[in-house]
């Protein structure tokens, strides 16, 4: 046999086995894998997001937009705050000023969430969760 077919024949058997190989993954179709199967379940488990609070709860008076000294006066002080960096954060050469959010959570009402200005330091809300089952830490 000629060595370049020699070496066809050899790659033809290569990419036959690689196709193989990632076509089967031994599971049948339509069944979840163990980690997918909690990827799933904590996805449930997290709060809502931009649920807008109905009317008459203490968070159906603050506006996107307010800064957090107007969130404060309108319904008070936040029973817990979370602050965390946002994915903006880790772009090269990003200017932009939401590169962290504040959340002020209110226990049985829900969260009001803030953009932080990377610059002024100034919070501003940019969405409200209502979530009746919020448990401030």
């Amino acid at each position: 046999m000629s060595r370049s077919r020699l070496l066809g024949v050899a790659a033809g058997l290569v990419a036959f086995a690689l196709v193989g190989c990632a076509s089967g993954s031994g599971s049948k179709p339509g069944a979840e894998s163990a980690p997918a199967a909690k990827e799933a379940a904590a996805e449930k488990a997290k709060p809502p997001q931009g649920v807008p609070p109905p009317a008459g709860t203490k968070l159906a008076k603050v506006q996107v937009g307010w800064n957090d000294e107007q969130v404060r006066a309108a319904i008070g002080a936040p029973d817990n705050v979370e602050g965390y960096i946002t994915g903006k954060s880790f772009i090269p050469f990003y200017y932009g000023t939401d590169t962290s959010r504040t959340d002020w959570e209110y226990k049985g009402e829900g969260r009001v969430v803030f953009s932080r200005n990377a610059y002024s330091g100034t919070l501003k809300v940019i969405r409200i969760d209502y979530d009746p089952n919020e448990v401030a830490q």
